[in-house]
């Protein structure tokens, strides 16, 4: 089985069983929400939050948390990418893969609040929070197993392109996109170069964030693309584009293994923590009455994972003209 071929069968058909992955996905969307309502309290990363061309919104699109924002989902998940992978203090920036399910929930949640939403109006069932755990968790494992272990700039370059090529595969699946159509998905990924960069470069430390929203924005971007049409796929592109990784990844198979393996380190001081942070940066950024709903809904997570994607977000927007 070729590589284009397993990622795209893990992305369309893996069931994630593993409640132990699923408690560590549930972690990374309460942290990374967190630091999304710290970041936007930073004027350089507000200013990054929005349409790209002024004005053009998107009535029933995707909404980004702690504003009143409706936009296509490739946009959703640039806003997305900038505030949940920037660091309050600059210098906290996680390095791809191993802290990459900040960047995979951006893509995800921004895909899952559209598919909900459209679902909603059709009279479908909409996708739930397990639903969205479960895709972000195919995409940090993706991620995980592919990953360079080298900590070289080109090794970074190497992640940022299978960041992009696993966002891009699995926001493909959540539109319902067939198999053939996600492979169509990942070739348009190969063919894109992207933006890089070498993240401990001074030069490129204000641009980290930004590079990476960047990178999951086009991934969506081809997911979309990918799953409204039938174009013929390039069966070869991703062997030609990242040639270094494949040796490696021959007879790989795709789980949940990795996540879990990083839920069972996580200690009950470390839970804490998270949960702290998330209730803080909720005080902070919400009003009183809407904070403590925040705080209820996500304070169970039996009650959590079975909300429609849809309601969450319902819950995270704001009044204001953000």
């Amino acid at each position: 089985m070729s590589l284009t071929v397993a990622i795209a069968d893990y992305a369309a058909r893996f069931t994630v069983r593993s409640e132990s992955a699923i408690d560590a996905a549930r972690r990374y969307l309460i942290e990374a929400l967190a630091r999304g309502f710290e970041s936007l309290g930073d004027p350089q990363c507000a200013a990054l939050v929005g349409p790209l061309v002024p004005g053009a919104l998107m009535p029933g699109g995707a909404r980004v948390p702690g504003t009143s924002l409706e936009l296509d989902p490739a946009q959703a998940a640039f806003c997305l990418g900038v505030m949940l992978c920037r660091s309050a203090t600059r210098e906290d920036w996680p390095d791809l893969p191993h802290a990459g399910a900040a960047a995979s929930l951006a893509a995800v949640l921004a895909t899952a609040d559209y598919r909900a939403r459209k679902a909603t109006m059709e009279g479908k069932a909409p996708p739930t929070i397990r639903d969205l755990l479960a895709a972000s968790i195919k995409a940090l494992e993706l991620q995980c197993v592919l990953a360079p272990v080298s900590a070289e700039p080109s090794a970074w370059a190497a992640s940022l392109r299978l960041a992009r090529l696993a966002v891009a595969a699995v926001a493909a699946a959540q539109l319902g996109a067939t198999q053939r159509q996600i492979a169509t998905a990942l070739s348009y990924v190969c063919a894109d170069g992207g933006v890089s960069g070498d993240p401990h470069e001074p030069r490129q430390r204000a641009r980290r964030d930004w590079i990476l929203a960047d990178a999951v924005s086009r991934a969506v971007r081809h997911a979309c693309q990918a799953a409204s049409t039938e174009c013929a796929t390039l069966p070869a592109a991703i062997e030609l584009e990242i040639p270094e990784l494949i040796d490696r990844s021959r007879g790989t198979v795709f789980g949940t293994e990795l996540i879990a393996q990083r839920s069972n380190r996580d200690s009950p001081r470390e839970i804490a923590r998270v949960v702290m942070r998330f209730q803080s940066a909720v005080d902070s950024y919400f009003p009183a009455r809407q904070a403590e709903r925040i705080k209820v809904l996500c304070a169970n997570p039996a009650r959590l994972d079975d909300l429609p994607v849809s309601e969450l977000l319902a819950a995270l927007v704001t009044n204001g003209a953000r």
